[in-house]
């Protein structure tokens, strides 16, 4: 048995907002295990909640354990392996996730983590498993660290996966669905990555570093598959397309939207994109396919703020791509960060401003954090500029990086600041009346305020 684990932490989305989606990166491990003829188990513990002897009792006939970790995760994760390891010496322990890659010896310098997985995990766990199966080491297996003795070897990044289609669909069937929720309704909308790597690297983002820069696509028709089968099998209400770009292909876009058509799924689904990427004929094929939502990213209405980003936008496009969304009946989400270290307040006042002139359906407001791995991570580090090392604080709602001009707690109060201006306008609070949404938004907006 290998029992992967999703592990319980103060993550502010899960414990304010009361939102929970089931673990992409997970389901797709599990998914390529038990098509390699291994007995899998998923414990989602952000959303089980485990006693620790619950949790232990579950994992006695496991040969190996995987855990995974984001950055404000990872001290939880570090805390599960030392438990486990501490109950069940045998057990094989391996972390993975962002950032494990980017930050490998903060995991495996500790004893109680034997190895962990760098990058993109489908292929390499597999062959950890079959290794650790039948006793053999791990050398040369591509896209691991592990411990050897008081040595720790790397043995090297392994290739992406070119071939996204031969990947199983996620073993949703291992978690625990009746849990997941969104604004304590319960889910009934389902995550689904239709392609992986972004060619864009903004400066703040690990994840065009942790899949890559190259684009890499699955095709419309198993897209389609994907999206047929949680119809079917799970009754998905809605599909969250989880891509960093959904829309950098306008033709593989216009493809999936034809595909879902030609097959009848009355399907709603929502994306990330670009604000320079979509244009109206392809919003005209998103809403005729079903998509109802769309999220851009528009940052800050500083130029000087976006070219430290390396944003790469400009603010036509985002008022051209904000107006043509609308204009489809497509709800609009942007958001905006503040808190860049040379960022005045005049600077992130004009970004308010601008999110109010922009007037999206949405907004989602947070701190600019910088995340091990992103080229902002490493100027703070050389620079001086990292007020807090405590991962657990690296939520996008908390200051852990100097400002030249304001104070931690005066950047937070303006990021409260923010969310109550754009959402306590009367012409917001009538519109999600006439919607049926306002006690629901009401709620999330005293949760994100809560101190």
């Amino acid at each position: 048995m290998i029992t992967l684990i999703n592990p319980n932490a103060n993550v502010e989305v899960v414990k304010r907002l009361d939102i929970s989606t089931p673990p992409l990166g997970l389901g797709y491990l599990a998914a390529v295990l038990r098509k390699e003829g291994f007995k899998v188990r998923i414990i989602d513990d952000m959303v089980e909640n485990l006693s620790f002897d619950a949790l232990l009792k579950r994992l006695k006939k496991s040969i190996m354990v995987g855990i995974t970790s984001t950055t404000p995760t990872f001290n939880s994760a570090l805390r599960y392996a030392r438990r486990i390891k501490e109950a069940l010496p045998d057990i094989f322990v391996i972390l993975g996730g962002v950032h494990v890659t980017f930050r490998p010896l903060d995991a495996v310098k500790n004893s109680f983590v034997d190895a962990i997985c760098v990058g993109e995990g489908e292929e390499t766990v597999v062959e950890v498993a079959e290794r650790v199966e039948v006793g053999k080491t791990l050398e040369d297996v591509k896209g691991v660290i592990y411990r050897s003795g008081n040595e720790i070897v790397d043995n090297g990044p392994r290739e992406f996966i070119k071939d996204l289609d031969s990947l199983p669909f996620p073993a949703y069937d291992l978690m625990p669905l009746e849990k997941y929720s969104l604004f304590g309704e319960h889910l009934e909308q389902f995550p689904v990555i239709t392609s992986r790597g972004c060619p864009f690297a903004c400066r703040y983002c690990s994840s065009s570093l942790f899949m890559g820069h190259r684009f890499r696509a699955r095709s419309a028709e198993n897209v389609v598959d994907e999206i047929e089968w949680l119809v079917g099998d799970f009754n998905a209400k809605h599909i969250a397309f989880s891509d960093d770009t959904f829309t950098l292909s306008r033709r593989r876009v216009e493809a999936i939207c034809n595909e879902i058509k030609r097959r009848g799924i009355d399907i709603e689904w929502s994306c990330s994109s670009r604000v320079d990427t979509i244009n109206e004929d392809m919003l005209k094929k998103m809403k005729e396919a079903g998509c109802s939502a769309i999220y851009y990213g528009v940052e800050s209405a500083s130029e000087k703020i976006l070219n430290f980003y390396r944003k790469r936008i400009d603010f036509e496009n985002v008022k051209r791509a904000v107006e043509l969304t609308k204009k489809y009946d497509i709800i609009v989400i942007c958001s905006f960060i503040i808190g860049a270290p040379m960022e005045k307040k005049e600077d992130m006042k004009a970004t308010l401003k601008f999110a109010l002139k922009l007037n999206p359906d949405y907004a989602q407001f947070s701190i600019l954090t910088p995340y091990p791995g992103t080229e902002i991570y490493e100027e703070a580090e050389k620079k001086g500029w990292i007020l807090n090392r405590n991962f657990d604080d690296y939520t996008a709602g908390k200051p852990v990086l100097k400002n030249f001009f304001m104070s931690p707690q005066e950047i937070l109060r303006f990021l409260r600041y923010c969310y109550l201006r754009f959402y306590l306008r009367p012409r917001f609070i009538l519109k999600e009346m006439r919607r049926g949404n306002f006690k629901v938004i009401l709620r999330v907006i005293r949760k994100t305020l809560k101190k």
